[in-house]
């Protein structure tokens, strides 16, 4: 008798400090960070043409939406005329919720913290994409662009890409630029800031 009720205070027990330990889960994601922002679908389908959407915002510039066919995302760009970096967004499609929200380099890498969202809005997961690149990061590039090679950064020719080599693991910056049929490009070794090499060609014809 006296195990039975041993064994029923130890059951209560455990079972009391499950319950806590769910209403604490409960109330540490009440405090995650959270969006409301969703994708205005009905504007969206009423004003695109053909497959998109674009249109002109006072505070975010050009936007161009698309997406949203056969069960697939939403997505969104935008960026004002005059900047190098613009935002990229992607909303679930059967809640038209955000999901991902980061900056963009206009010519070809993502940058910035981005985040992650869930469908009801909660922030599930955060990616620094300036990490591998912290000991050169853009401001230095820029600087060399701008100084050293005297290019135009809102030039079409002039083209700004990053990586992370797959063999040697370096995060690298690669510059390429194009004068008449001539065309230069230049790598960095982000971690030191050393130029790697330097190659000069034509134009493919």
């Amino acid at each position: 008798m006296i195990r039975r009720i041993i064994t029923l205070l130890t059951l209560l027990v455990v079972i009391s400090s499950c319950k806590a330990q769910g209403n604490n889960n409960i109330k540490q994601n009440k405090t995650l960070e959270r969006t409301t922002e969703r994708f205005d679908t009905s504007t969206y389908y009423m004003e695109r043409q053909g497959l998109e959407y674009q249109f002109e915002h006072y505070l975010r510039g050009k936007v161009r939406q698309f997406g949203g066919n056969n069960g697939s995302n939403y997505i969104e760009y935008s960026k004002k005329e005059k900047d190098l970096f613009g935002t990229y967004k992607e909303y679930y499609n059967r809640t038209a919720t955000l999901k991902l929200v980061g900056k963009y380099y206009y010519n070809d890498f993502d940058c910035g913290i981005w985040k992650e969202y869930d469908e009801n809005g909660y922030l599930i997961d955060e990616y620094d994409q300036d990490a591998p690149y912290k000991n050169y990061p853009w401001e230095k590039v820029e600087k060399f662009v701008k100084e050293e090679l005297k290019l135009d950064l809102f030039d079409n020719k002039v083209f700004i890409h990053r990586y992370v080599s797959k063999h040697s693991k370096i995060p690298i910056w690669r510059i390429r630029w194009q004068v008449g049929i001539k065309v230069y490009t230049i790598k960095i070794n982000a971690n030191t800031g050393k130029i790697i090499n330097q190659v000069e060609g034509e134009v493919e014809k």
